[in-house]
C-alpha cells in the first residue's frame, strides 16, 4: 500500500507531541503575561506586496505564494513581525506607547536545505513597539525568564550586534553591496576567505584588523577583546552599550546563560541593533532568536523603534519528555449505553474518562 505523503519541510504532530506542545505554549505565554504583553492573532495569508515593499533584498524563492479568485498574489506569512507592524501601522495607530505584544502562530518558510529546520514551524514570541534601545535589557530578560521556563537543563543567550558591523562598514566606507558580501563571510566564519576579501577592499590597517578579528570575538572576553580593536569613538559606544547590557544582566542572575558573538551580522537590511539567540543543549539549532529592528515600521508608514523575538516550539519537542496525562477507562455492556454516560459525567467532574463499550458484563472503572 503506497503511504500517503506531505509535503516537503512539514511534519505531523502527534498526540504526545501535542501534549507537549501545549504545555510549553503555556509556559511560555505566561511569561509573555507577567511582562504585559497582551496577544495578538493575524491572518496566515498576506499581500505578497507587503513583503515585496518593505525588503529591498527580498527572497521570493522562500515564501510560499499563490493566487487568489482576482488575480491578486498572496504568500504565506514567514513570521509574525511584519504582520504585526503592519497591524500596528494601521490599527494602532492613535494608540499610546509602548505597545507589547505576544503571538503563538505557525509561519512558513521554503528551505533549500533544511540542516534540522522545517518549513512549518510554530513561532511563539513577543515585539515591544515604540521604546528605544534603554528597553534592550528589559527584552533580553524576558527571552532569558522564557528560556529557563522551557525546563532545558542547560541553556545560552548569545548576543551580537548589527550597528557594530554597520558601523564599522560606514566609518570605513564600505558601501551596501559590499557590506552585504563581507556580513555573509563573517556570519559564516568563512575566515580565509574573509581575509581575501579584505585585501580587496581599501581599509586602513585598523579596520583591517578589525574585520579579520569579528568572526572570532565571541564568548565572556568577547566585549573586552572588541573594545581594544575599535578604531571609532561610534565603534567603542556600542560595545559600551552591550558591556552595559551584561552587567545589568549579570546583576540581575542571568550571568551564566549569556555569552556574546559579535560576529553574528545576518539580515542587515531587518536589525538595526543588538540580535540574539537561545540554545538549548541537545538541540542543533536555535529555539530562540530575535533583535531590534528600528527601520521597518517606517516602511510601512509610521517610524517608530522596535525590538521582539520568538520561540520556535517545534525545535523544542525532542528533548522534552512527554508527561502522559492518565485517563481512566469507563468499560460498560453496549445495552447501558445511559447509565454508563451518566457515571461517565459524575467521574469527569475530577479526571478525564474514556467510554469503551463491550458486549457483556459488568460495568467497570479501571484507572
Amino acid at each position: 500500500m503506497t503511504q500517503i505523503q506531505i509535503p516537503s519541510g512539514m511534519r505531523d504532530i502527534l498526540s504526545d507531541e501535542c501534549m507537549i506542545k501545549d504545555r510549553l505554549k503555556s509556559k511560555i505565554m505566561a511569561v509573555y503575561e507577567s511582562y504585559g504583553y497582551r496577544q495578538i492573532e493575524t491572518p496566515l495569508i498576506e499581500f505578497y506586496s507587503t513583503y515585496q515593499n518593505t525588503f529591498t533584498a527580498l527572497k521570493e524563492e522562500t515564501l510560499y505564494k499563490f493566487v487568489d479568485e482576482s488575480g491578486q498574489l498572496l504568500a504565506l506569512r514567514t513570521d509574525m513581525t511584519l504582520p504585526i507592524a503592519r497591524v500596528t501601522a494601521g490599527k494602532y495607530a492613535s494608540d499610546n506607547l509602548p505597545l507589547r505584544f505576544c503571538y503563538c502562530s505557525n509561519v512558513y518558510k521554503v528551505r533549500q536545505s533544511f540542516a534540522g529546520k522545517r518549513n512549518e514551524v510554530t513561532d511563539c514570541g513577543v515585539e515591544l513597539i515604540g521604546l528605544d534601545d534603554s528597553s534592550d535589557v528589559e527584552v533580553l530578560s524576558c527571552a532569558l525568564d522564557v528560556m529557563a521556563a522551557l525546563g532545558a537543563e542547560k541553556y545560552t543567550l548569545e548576543i551580537g550586534s548589527s550597528e557594530l558591523f554597520r558601523l564599522a562598514c560606514e566609518k570605513s566606507g564600505i558601501d551596501t553591496e559590499k557590506a552585504a558580501v563581507l556580513a555573509d563571510l563573517i556570519d559564516r566564519k568563512e575566515i580565509p576567505a574573509l581575509k581575501e576579501y579584505l585585501k580587496t577592499l581599501s581599509l586602513s590597517s585598523e579596520a583591517g584588523r578589525f574585520f579579520n578579528a569579528l568572526p572570532l570575538l565571541g564568548g565572556k572576553e568577547a566585549l573586552e577583546n572588541a573594545m581594544k580593536l575599535c578604531f571609532d569613538e561610534e565603534l567603542r559606544e556600542e560595545i559600551s552599550h552591550m558591556i552595559t547590557l551584561r552587567d545589568i544582566l549579570s546583576e540581575l542572575g542571568y550571568g551564566d546563560h549569556v555569552t556574546f558573538d559579535l560576529g553574528k551580522v545576518p539580515h542587515l537590511e531587518y536589525y538595526t541593533g543588538i540580535i540574539f539567540e537561545g540554545y538549548a543543549e541537545g538541540i542543533g539549532t536555535s529555539v530562540l532568536s530575535g533583535g531590534r529592528y528600528d527601520t521597518l515600521l517606517s516602511k510601512l508608514g509610521r517610524d517608530l523603534p522596535a525590538i521582539g523575538f520568538g520561540v520556535k516550539l517545534d525545535y523544542l519537542l525532542d528533548i522534552m519528555s512527554s508527561e502522559k496525562s492518565e485517563i481512566t477507562k469507563l468499560y460498560y455492556p453496549k445495552d447501558q449505553i445511559a447509565s454508563a454516560m451518566k457515571k461517565a459525567r459524575e467521574l469527569r467532574k475530577t479526571e478525564p474518562v474514556e467510554m469503551i463499550p463491550r458486549e457483556a458484563g459488568e460495568m467497570e472503572v479501571v484507572r
